[in-house]
């Protein structure tokens, strides 16, 4: 398909040492399962029960959104496949401006959701080893579970992926266990009403969608790493959407199954519904301590394949001139200088967090990046529709085009519904952070322009 604009070529392949590997399929899949499934899983069930087994239906619709924002990631990907994903896409459609938003709204959003997940992290911690007793000793764990993959994306690419695998590997297995071993144990009669929320269906499809809707956050997780993966243009789109699809199989199935073998009446006051759900299945008590274990499994291979997405966009807009230059070094295949800023800034509001004494200020925080996430999103998707309406029609496949068109509309559709689900406050706030980010653009540019002259 003819479009507007000069695509750069990828760069060119640098000698790998041994510490260095760029990503195939299964790691590059590794890396978008891994990053869209944390450990808010856990919870899930639990807090869509109120609504009833309707809540099943949002996800499904959700998933259709999901798969479609992966469609277009894969298809942007094929065209310029370069480290940056949203970035690169916004840049190269609309200027600098554009593309320096995406990269900053994702930045934003990488570093202070590895702090909260951290934070979380530490709570399934303590079920093993009892570390909530004094707020330092938390903080401390918090700490150690942040700058651990960190340590292994300073180690490089070939352990970033190692990680990444096993990690992703070790978290499914449970997961597994009970999203399909509970269909043996499923009893209808604990799923309890279709609607359980009183309103209208339509009303209660809405209300559960804006609980489920973040859950799929890190889709474009392979597209932001295109640069260290083998084959990008046909490796991004296949690993995104096959990430995408499995994540949506693992959330529907164990959803399902924890409805299934937990009784709703219970379920609704539930704070460990697979923990519920294993020990309904098999007896005994101690479902707890291998979901926590599986729980903190998952959120420390979510934290280091974040860790590494938090570097990637920071390194190519620097490469472009919209971020300092020392955020484009790069040392054993990774941006190190923004791997060490993104830990030490995700560290700090950490201890802020402790030593306010109250959680308060950082769930604020960690709500406004629901809606940065989303800016991106939508960038990276009018970047789509803007290709495809700028191309010559004559010169393409007219099937295709339409088939494009119409996957880009749901992806945009689902993007917007990301941004409503946000609320009014995340919005408002989320929007200060961007227009902060409008001055570290106008410095950067400016700068830029004293340098060329």
């Amino acid at each position: 398909m003819h479009v507007t604009g000069t695509v750069p070529p990828p760069a060119p392949q640098r000698n790998p040492d041994r510490h260095t590997r760029r990503f195939g399929l299964p790691v590059a899949t590794a890396l978008v399962m891994g990053n869209i499934i944390g450990g808010g899983i856990f919870l899930l069930p639990a807090s869509v029960a109120p609504f009833g087994t309707v809540s099943l239906l949002a996800f499904g619709v959700l998933t259709v959104g999901a798969i479609a924002l992966a469609l277009v990631f894969g298809r942007l990907a094929a065209r310029d496949p370069r480290t940056g994903g949203p970035y690169v896409y916004a840049r190269e459609a609309f200027g600098d401006f554009a593309g320096f938003l995406a990269a900053w709204a994702y930045w934003i959003t990488t570093w202070v959701s590895n702090a909260a997940l951290a934070v979380a992290a530490v709570g399934y911690l303590d079920v093993l080893i009892p570390v909530n007793d004094h707020r330092w000793t938390a903080c401390l764990a918090a700490l150690v579970l942040q700058w651990l993959p960190a340590l292994a994306n300073f180690a490089g690419t070939r352990y970033v992926g190692a990680v990444q695998l096993v990690s992703t590997v070790l978290k499914f297995l449970p997961l597994l266990l009970v999203a399909v071993g509970g269909l043996f144990f499923f009893d209808a009669d604990n799923l309890g009403p279709f609607n359980a929320s009183g309103g209208g269906a339509v009303g209660a499809v809405s209300a559960s969608a804006a609980i489920l809707l973040f859950s799929y956050l890190g889709v474009e997780s392979a597209a932001v790493s295109a640069g260290e993966v083998k084959d990008p243009r046909r490796t991004v789109g296949r690993a995104t959407v096959i990430g995408t699809a499995g994540a949506a199989l693992v959330y529907l199935l164990g959803t399902l199954s924890v409805f299934g073998t937990v009784a709703h009446d219970r379920l609704v006051g539930s704070t460990a519904p697979f923990s519920d759900a294993v020990n309904a299945m098999f007896g005994g008590t101690w479902g707890g301590w291998a979901v926590a274990l599986a729980a903190l499994v998952s959120m420390t291979g979510c934290l280091n394949g974040w860790t590494l997405l938090s570097a990637q966009t920071p390194y190519a807009a620097a490469q472009d001139g919209l971020f300092p230059s020392a955020f484009a070094r790069k040392r054993r295949g990774v941006p190190t200088v923004g791997v060490g800023v993104t830990v030490v800034l995700a560290s700090l509001l950490t201890v802020y967090n402790y030593a306010s004494g109250s959680g308060q200020v950082f769930e604020i925080l960690v709500l406004v990046t629901t809606f940065t996430a989303t800016v991106p999103y939508l960038l990276a998707t009018a970047a789509q529709l803007f290709h495809l309406l700028s191309g010559r029609r004559d010169q393409v496949d007219r099937a295709r085009l339409v088939r494009d068109a119409v996957v880009a509309a749901v992806a945009a559709a689902f993007s917007l519904w990301l941004v409503a689900g946000a609320g009014y406050a995340a919005v408002y706030q989320g929007v200060l952070f961007l227009f902060a980010g409008v001055l570290v653009y106008a410095v950067m540019a400016g700068r830029r322009k004293a340098a060329l002259g």
